[in-house]
C-alpha cells in the first residue's frame, strides 16, 4: 500500500475516537495543578501548532506531557514515521494506549521528562519536537535540548508568552537574558503566533505563545556551550555590573580578552549580543587550552 493511502485509512480510522475532550472524560482525566496541566480540546488550534512545525510525512517526532492527547493526534495526522510521547501522569496511560489501538506508530514512555535523555530516544536520525509545554518545566526543558541540538530537526514549542518574548529579546532590553543568548547561539527562531488563555482548560492567567526553533547546522560544540553557560550565568546574576567585573571571577585576564575582542568593558550583561557571548567563549577557552 501507498503511503499517502496508508495515511488515509489512519485518518479515518482516527475519526472512530471520540473527541478530545470526550476521550478525556471517558477516562476520568482532569488538569491537575500540581502537574503545570493546562489542556487543549481546539482540535484546530492543535493543527495548527503542527502545521507550523513543519513536520514531514516520515519524520521522528516527540512530544512531552500529551495529556488528554489532542496534540498527539494531530501529529499522527501528519504521519510520521514514529511519534514517542513521554507522560508522567499515570492516567493519562490507558487514553494514549486506547490511541495506539488506531496509530501503531505511537510509542508510549510513562516517564518524568526531566529524566529522559535525547540519547535514550534517538539513534541515528534527528527527532522533530512538537509539545505544550508544562509551565513549571518548560525553560529547564528547552535548555537541555539546546546542549543537545546535534539530535534535533527542529522544536516547535507552546510556552508561557513572556518565555518567547525571552527567547526573541534583542540586546538592551529587560527581557533579554542568559536563555536568548544560548536560544539565538544555537537555533535559527520563528515565533508563530500567540494563544489566549481562553484556548485552555483551565484558563490561565497568563497568554501562551508558539515558537519554532531549528539548531543552526554551524551550531557551538557541547563544551563551547557550557562556557556559554557559565559566562551569561556570572554576566546576568549581576546585570547591573560591569562586564568586567561580573566575569572577573571567570578569569583574571578578563580585560585583555574584552580590549582584544573590542567589548568596551563598561558595558553591561544586556548590552552584549549572542555573537560576543560566543567570542568571549572562544577566546576562555581558547587560553585554557592553549594550541601548543
Amino acid at each position: 500500500m501507498r503511503r499517502g493511502n496508508a495515511a488515509a485509512e489512519v485518518h479515518l480510522m482516527s475519526n472512530n475516537l471520540p473527541s478530545i475532550a470526550k476521550l478525556a472524560a471517558k477516562h476520568g482525566i482532569i488538569p491537575l495543578k500540581k502537574l503545570g496541566q493546562n489542556f487543549i480540546f481546539d482540535e484546530t488550534l492543535c493543527d495548527k501548532i503542527v502545521k507550523a512545525s513543519g513536520l514531514q510525512d516520515g519524520n521522528i517526532a516527540l512530544e512531552i506531557g500529551p495529556g488528554p492527547a489532542g496534540l498527539t493526534r494531530s501529529i499522527l495526522n501528519a504521519s510520521p514515521k514514529q511519534l514517542t510521547v513521554i507522560e508522567m501522569d499515570a492516567r493519562c496511560i490507558p487514553l494514549l494506549e486506547e490511541i495506539k489501538t488506531v496509530y501503531p506508530n505511537l510509542t508510549l514512555n510513562h516517564a518524568a521528562a526531566l529524566h529522559v535523555t535525547l540519547s535514550e530516544l534517538v539513534t541515528n536520525e534527528k527527532v522533530t519536537i512538537i509539545s505544550n509545554l508544562p509551565y513549571n518545566i518548560g525553560s529547564v526543558l528547552l535548555t537541555s535540548w539546546l546542549l543537545q541540538s546535534e539530535k534535533i530537526n527542529s522544536m516547535t514549542l507552546m510556552l508561557q508568552k513572556e518565555v518567547v518574548d525571552r527567547i526573541i529579546a534583542k540586546p538592551s532590553i529587560k527581557s533579554y537574558g542568559r536563555l536568548s543568548v544560548i536560544c539565538q547561539i544555537v537555533c535559527k527562531i520563528t515565533k508563530c503566533f500567540d494563544v489566549s488563555p481562553k484556548a485552555f482548560y483551565p484558563e490561565p492567567k497568563i497568554w501562551s505563545s508558539v515558537v519554532r526553533l531549528e539548531p543552526k547546522k554551524n551550531a557551538p560544540s557541547l563544551q563551547l556551550l557550557t562556557t556559554i553557560e557559565q559566562i551569561t550565568n556570572l554576566a546576568f546574576s549581576g546585570r547591573r555590573k560591569m562586564i568586567k567585573s561580573s566575569l572577573k571571577a571567570l578569569s583574571p585576564d578578563i580585560l585583555p580578552i574584552l580590549e582584544k575582542l573590542s567589548i568596551k568593558e563598561s558595558l553591561r550583561a544586556e548590552n552584549l549580543s549572542p555573537d560576543d557571548y560566543l567570542a568571549l567563549a572562544k577566546a576562555i577557552l581558547g587560553m585554557q587550552n592553549p594550541v601548543r
